[in-house]
């Protein structure tokens, strides 16, 4: 969906009226843990995604799924707290974002060396060697 200021702002109003919904409104249904990270709201404010993120994968997508069945409810009840001419429609989601980057940083932690066991210790003589270096100058010095 298209981000626009206004869906922006639209959508951070419809992300705090729904967990308001969630948290007060919202009877027989266990969210447990799980939270609204995003509200993507359409550019005609019709429709709107709702990604949910949660401790445990498993029961944030159990959650998502209860929210899918009660979404007609979760709905009827935004409607009486947000101030827009339409309620948008409601898209439950399960948002992959915070594993996808917990899957890659463990392959990268896998693949990759921690820093310090890889590189080899410099001696004390090649810095000394270093410092008598003339700056690229490979002639050798001739005194006239």
């Amino acid at each position: 969906m298209k981000k626009t200021r206004r869906t922006s702002r639209v959508g951070e109003n419809v992300r705090d009226a729904l967990a308001a919904v969630l948290r007060h409104d919202l009877k027989g249904v266990d969210v447990g843990w799980s939270s609204i990270s995003e509200v993507e709201v359409s550019p005609d404010l019709h429709y709107a995604r709702v990604y949910m993120t949660g401790l445990e994968e498993e029961k944030t997508k159990e959650a998502v799924a209860a929210l899918r069945k009660a979404a007609g409810q979760i709905r009827h009840a935004l409607g009486k707290r947000i101030h827009l001419r339409y309620t948008p429609e409601l898209d439950f989601r399960y948002d992959e974002t915070a594993m996808r980057a917990l899957r890659i940083e463990t392959i990268l932690h896998e693949v990759m060396p921690p820093k310090g066991e890889d590189a080899e210790p410099e001696s004390p003589d090649a810095n000394a060697d270093d410092a008598n270096d003339d700056h690229g100058n490979d002639e050798p010095d001739t005194e006239s």
